[in-house]
């Protein structure tokens, strides 16, 4: 007896079947890729967190944004701590006062520890992680509660170091870093992050990875663009614009201009690394509340 074949319908039938199995091993497989990417982001985020504590007992407080020690070139925080994750060669480079420009390009490329594995931009000086550059409102006392500050010299009238064992609420309560993908106008899915190196070059030709203390008008002052590259500023809860998530809120100050905050490619959360050398997921529906306190290193002295 001859057997009869598959009508239209029962192909049909097979084809979606086999196509809905498909996408839901395809979604299986990116979901566990991006668990690895977010992992490899946790690591990148603690070695950062743990060389930033070693530089903070070597170096007498925790590094600036911006910063230049003796007659060192002008280097951001990420330079700073590079000895420590194992790039003690670029570092010496960039610490040159003229390096030429074959060491420069050679320092200057991508570095994966300075990169999140689900972001990954190919531009020579990218960053991925910003620091935590204290409150938006710069008020009287504000660099009280600005971990990372400007550590140039000769700016030593002021108090420019903030040392690990001086925050008040404790070291594993309180964010050194997180992450960021969108800067410069930090709205557009399609921005690229800030930047490591920036070169510039003074009034007498010299070159420096950040403009000079001769090119910027009031030293003592916050640069809020450098800050937009190297790191992030938090505001009262009353502050921000009303919107769920911590990667949607840390937008800025309403009525300001935006500034960095973290975000990330990673679905639903942010990573962020703590002053204990601790790095941790934080979901984006995270209460602001409970982000600020996690931000600012006395909760009992900002009001």
């Amino acid at each position: 007896m001859k057997r009869p074949a598959f009508t239209l319908i029962e192909l049909l039938v097979v084809i979606v079947i086999i196509g809905l199995l498909a996408a839901i091993l395809l979604s299986a497989i990116n979901m566990a890729r991006e668990t690895a990417r977010r992992g490899h982001c946790v690591s990148r985020q603690r070695d950062l967190a743990l060389a930033m504590i070693d530089y903070s007992v070597s170096n007498n407080g925790l590094p600036g944004y911006l910063n230049q020690l003796g007659e060192t070139p002008i280097h951001s925080w990420a330079i700073a701590i590079m000895p420590g994750i194992g790039e003690a060669g670029r570092y010496a480079v960039l610490m040159k006062p003229a390096p030429s420009e074959d060491e420069l390009r050679r320092s200057i490329a991508p570095l994966s520890a300075l990169i999140c594995p689900s972001d990954n931009p190919r531009e020579n000086g990218r960053l991925n992680y910003i620091v935590n550059c204290g409150p938006a409102s710069e008020t009287n006392n504000f660099q009280d509660f600005m971990l990372f500050k400007d550590r140039r010299y000769p700016l030593t009238s002021t108090n420019v170091r903030y040392h690990i064992e001086e925050i008040p609420d404790g070291a594993s309560n309180t964010i050194l870093l997180s992450e960021n993908v969108l800067f410069p106008n930090n709205q557009d899915a399609s921005s690229e992050p800030g930047f490591w190196y920036i070169a510039s070059t003074d009034a007498n030709g010299a070159r420096h990875n950040w403009p000079s203390l001769s090119q910027v008008a009031n030293p003592r002052a916050r640069n809020m663009e450098d800050v937009n590259h190297l790191g992030f500023v938090w505001a009262r809860s009353s502050e921000y614009l009303p919107l769920a998530s911590v990667s949607a809120t840390m937008r800025g100050v309403a009525g300001t201009t935006v500034r960095a905050r973290p975000s990330s490619r990673h679905p639903g959360t942010v990573v962020a690394g703590f002053a204990d050398g601790s790095a941790r997921v934080i979901n984006d529906d995270i209460a602001i509340d409970d982000w600020l306190r996690a931000v600012c290193p006395d909760d009992n002295g900002w009001n």
